[in-house]
């Protein structure tokens, strides 16, 4: 092998190993946004039922009630993982997400909010073993207000 060609080929072999690595983080960054957009909807597939007793649409159910909050404090936690480096809108990764740049501009406040939405919804899940009603229903509005909070601040329309 000609000394002209060991360059060459060193060069072929940077360049595809780059590339390799770029396709693997579009594909993790593609997955990180499928999973944190699917485990937010297993939350809103609890928090809804728990928002319908709350505001009275459907009859109380406690068994329910509690097993549904004990879901949703399980599940609080998860999807916050999903949020990667270059997985926010308009980070040019070609998949649809809501989840706006802000969230990169004050990460110290998107943590805080995760946090408090874990807490709410374990309160809500401790709440639910308990026969208070009321303050069951006071506890599905706080949970609420979190998800709110963040939604105003943190996801495009």
């Amino acid at each position: 092998m000609t000394l002209m060609r060991r360059p060459l080929i060193a060069t072929a072999a940077l360049t595809l190993a780059l590339v390799g690595t770029t396709s693997s983080h579009a594909a993790d960054v593609d997955k990180s946004i499928e999973y944190r957009q699917d485990a937010l909807g297993v939350i809103g597939w609890q928090i809804g039922p728990l928002g319908d007793m709350a505001q009275g649409k459907v009859d109380y159910d406690a068994e329910e009630f509690a097993r549904r909050a004990e879901n949703l404090a399980a599940v609080a936690p998860l999807p916050w993982e999903g949020f990667v480096e270059g997985s926010l809108r308009g980070d040019g990764h070609g998949v649809d997400t809501a989840a706006l740049a802000d969230i990169a501009d004050d990460w110290g406040d998107f943590e805080s909010r995760q946090q408090a939405m874990i807490e709410e919804t374990a309160t809500l899940a401790e709440l639910a073993q308990g026969n208070d009603f009321t303050a069951m229903r006071r506890q599905v509005a706080a949970v609420a207000d979190t998800c709110k909070g963040c939604h105003d601040n943190y996801k495009a329309e």
